[in-house]
């Protein structure tokens, strides 16, 4: 079983993981599996050892504990909580946006995803209420009433009935046609909805991989001007040891 988290211990890793840049890190890290490797070796250096793992459970429990306190807070006016390390977590989360960065790139991308889902279904049982069984339905109840017939009368025959019940075989058909048309038409359109959602996850997820991008060339390019600064400092101290040299050289000439 772990030790338990002294206080001072917990107050020295809220105040390394506080800094901007591993924050940064933490926001822009698909797998935060080397920011907290590089905690831990930070913590380490205060006597304080412990793995990533536990680094990052944490703070994954910090975390939770503020938000539930926060929230709690938030709704209720005069039944507030209080824990002893909220006002540090609040300082470095509390102005913090809930996702930025790659990260907020992906959660849109997983938020279009489930709308997908969740109006997939939805269709689903808009097709079912289009069946044909409830377009039988809709057009029995939509049909006008029957005339009353009229007493029969030796001058007319059966076969005068005919085109009557033949009209009405045409209205019901003309009914049905128009309701397939309106079950026909709803599907394209579910498909082009289904379309625009999978654009835009496409586009979701092409940012997050622009934004990857851009952050992978500001830090090459951090790097190369680092490595351009270190080579003319040694430059410089090159040609200062140089000129000491040759000053000493003529000083020690005789006269």
């Amino acid at each position: 079983m772990a030790e338990s988290w002294s206080v001072d211990e917990v107050q020295t890793f809220l105040s390394l993981v506080g800094e901007e840049r591993i924050q940064r890190e933490l926001d822009g890290a698909t797998r935060n599996e080397k920011v907290f490797q590089e905690v831990a070796q930070l913590l380490a250096a205060h006597d304080y050892h412990r793995t990533y793992k536990q680094c990052r459970d944490k703070l994954k429990k910090l975390k939770s504990d503020y938000r539930t306190i926060k929230d709690h807070n938030d709704r209720s006016g005069a039944n507030r909580r209080t824990w002893k390390w909220f006002d540090q977590m609040d300082a470095i989360y509390g102005s913090r946006p809930a996702s930025n960065g790659t990260e907020g790139a992906l959660d849109s991308a997983t938020s279009l995803l489930d709308n997908t889902i969740e109006d997939d279904a939805l269709s689903t049982i808009d097709s079912l209420a289009l069946s044909p069984c409830s377009d039988a339905s809709t057009v029995i109840a939509a049909s006008p009433p029957a005339r009353p017939s009229t007493p029969a009368t030796s001058s007319r025959t059966p076969e005068r009935l005919v085109p009557g019940k033949r009209k009405r075989s045409m209205h019901h058909q003309e009914h049905l046609a128009v309701l397939r048309e309106m079950q026909v038409a709803d599907i394209q359109q579910q498909e082009l909805n289904r379309a625009q959602r999978e654009l835009h996850l496409q586009m979701a997820i092409d940012e997050a991989r622009q934004a990857r991008e851009q952050e992978a060339a500001l830090r090459t390019e951090e790097n190369a001007q680092t490595a351009a600064f270190n080579q003319a400092f040694l430059n410089v101290m090159g040609m200062l040891v140089q000129a000491m040299s040759g000053r000493q050289e003529q000083n020690s000439l005789p006269d």
